[in-house]
């Protein structure tokens, strides 16, 4: 029996493009939870589109509980043109002079960049949206239809520019599944957004619903970073485990943090030009009164200034900048709550949890 099932649906564009969008059904062996992973909503961010397909035929020669449903692709046009959006009604021509810089981060060719519009071309504000405009709204209004309605744990990838992977989380009751990942960070986000924020799918899928959400945002825009494949497998083997769709146990290397929403802490700001040298990691734990970063002078090589933690918690945040200069902002220790600690075997969730759902 083939185990993989694969769904299309065609789409039109305002400017007559027409754009296919695909998911996969991988069915288990047994009855159990329904798990739907989505990525590639925005164009510039290849790792869930890249390790998902592998991941459903791997998922296809094991034996798990359940369903999983996987749409590596969202936003096949925007993939296609490594931009965030497809901007459907715009000149296209103009991505031809666009270049991506991360000095230049939220630059849009046409003026609207995060930094200047709330755009309906962005496919992560129009789940569930009253109109559901443009293409990007008529893909996810079938997925949402599709694979998410039934959904008891959804999983949104994207990715963002850092040193290493993060999670975004809407809603407390989603660190349920958050603290199985194995990545460090589960960030907080606003719990109350405006409708126009309100419109990603981690918010829609677990607010009001019985349901659990997360975002994986792994750590390269425009570009591949493969090392990180396998971790963001593992990171979903790990919750399915934790669910008893997978045999085993869940132990972590690295602890997992929650850092709250309104988190208090030190937020260092560079009083001098010079380079920058980290003695931690991102997300590494420090202490109150370690030194956490030491500026250089360029031309005499003296430390000018040292960034000393006024309270424990994590690095994060640490700056892209090579050469730090008065204003910037090199990094924060937020005061951080641990989700899951590392070495030690977590505790899964109760195996009728998700039975209510399943009838």
């Amino acid at each position: 029996m083939e185990r993989i099932t694969k769904f299309h649906k065609k789409f039109t564009a305002a400017n007559g493009r027409e754009i296919v969008v695909t998911y996969l059904r991988v069915a288990g062996s047994a009855p159990g939870p329904v798990l739907t992973i989505i990525s590639g909503q925005h164009g510039m961010e290849h790792s869930g589109p890249n390790l998902l397909p592998e991941l459903a035929e791997e998922l296809a020669a094991r034996e798990f509980a359940g369903t999983v449903f996987l749409c590596p692709c969202a936003n096949p046009a925007a993939l296609e043109m490594d931009y965030e959006f497809y901007p459907e009604n715009e000149d296209l021509s103009l991505i031809r002079d666009y270049y991506y810089s991360i000095f230049r981060h939220n630059y849009c060719p046409w003026n609207l960049g995060r930094d200047n519009a709330k755009t309906l071309y962005n496919m992560n504000r129009l789940w569930n949206h009253p109109d559901t405009p443009g293409v990007a709204g008529k893909i996810t209004e079938w997925l949402w239809n599709e694979i998410c309605v039934q959904a008891d744990i959804v999983i949104d990838m994207h990715c963002l520019q850092a040193q290493k992977p993060l999670i975004f989380n809407s809603a407390e009751k989603n660190n349920l599944i958050a603290r199985y990942t194995g990545i460090e960070a589960v960030f907080m986000t606003n719990p109350n957004p405006d409708p126009y924020n309100a419109g990603n799918l981690n918010w829609q899928a677990s607010h009001d619903r019985d349901c659990y959400s997360i975002c994986i945002e792994f750590s390269r825009q425009h570009g591949l970073k493969e090392t990180e494949y396998e971790p963001g497998k593992q990171s979903v083997r790990n919750i399915m485990t934790g669910a008893h769709m997978l045999p085993g146990e869940v132990v972590l290397d690295r602890p997992v943090w929650k850092i709250p929403y309104t988190a208090k802490g030190t937020r260092f700001q560079v009083c001098h030009a010079g380079h920058i040298r980290y003695f931690f990691r991102l997300y590494d734990s420090v202490k109150k009164g370690d030194k956490v970063y030491e500026i250089r002078d360029i031309e005499t090589l003296d430390v000018l200034e040292e960034g000393i933690a006024e309270n424990d918690g994590i690095v994060c945040g640490i700056s892209h900048l090579p050469v730090s200069k008065p204003g910037v902002l090199p990094c924060w220790i937020p005061e951080v709550e641990l989700l899951a600690p590392a070495g030690t075997v977590l505790e899964k969730m109760p195996k009728d949890f998700f039975k209510r759902k399943q009838g």
